[in-house]
């Protein structure tokens, strides 16, 4: 059945002006009606990626945020650090964690903040006071530190390489100043 109906219409994708013999007739010609179709299956694949990805990179981030305890793997979304790295900061006893089972290890918010409070930028060491200022008196060696301080070698030689802690070689011994070390480990001594 054939219909005598003309109706002057524009075409959904390539806009040009075409006649019409039907009144839900949306395009000009079968090729624009596929090529139409296409772009809308392309846009809806590109909205559901973007989905995708942002639910993978962001899971529950508001509710991750409001949690006192913490899991390693929510630590690591918040931290943007791989779950590794922070086994690796609880295994060097960096950051406080508690072991409830073998796959079931938790972090206290509060620890989290304390890691950034702690940090070692911020401490006003006066570094004018270059070497020939320390003596025995007004210094500790290595090992006293170490003993002290409960750290071990190791991190300390980190601290003070990182902090530019001047130090002193005087014999076998190396000595760096009471000050600057009781500056920094009175604070985070607790």
């Amino acid at each position: 059945m054939s219909s005598n109906i003309r109706i002057n219409k524009t075409c959904e994708y390539c806009k040009k002006e075409y006649i019409a013999k039907t009144l839900i007739t949306r395009y000009c010609s079968h090729d624009c009606n596929r090529k139409d179709y296409k772009r809308k299956l392309r846009e809806a694949k590109i909205i559901a990626s973007a989905e995708s990805i942002k639910n993978k990179t962001n899971p529950n981030f508001q509710t991750i945020q409001e949690k006192d305890f913490l899991t390693v793997k929510e630590v690591a979304t918040i931290l943007n650090m791989s779950s590794r790295t922070i086994y690796r900061l609880i295994e060097s006893k960096n950051l406080n964690a508690y072991n409830f089972s073998a796959r079931k290890t938790m972090i206290r918010r509060k620890d989290i903040d304390s890691y950034f409070d702690m940090s070692w930028e911020n401490q006003n060491i006066n570094k004018d006071n270059l070497k020939n200022m320390i003596t025995l008196e007004n210094s500790y060696t290595l090992k006293e530190v170490t003993e002290k301080y409960n750290i071990s070698e190791s991190a300390l030689y980190k601290v003070i390489k990182r902090l530019e802690i001047p130090k002193k070689q005087q014999g076998k011994f190396t000595l760096v100043k009471k000050s600057d070390i009781d500056k920094i480990f009175s604070n985070h001594d607790d």
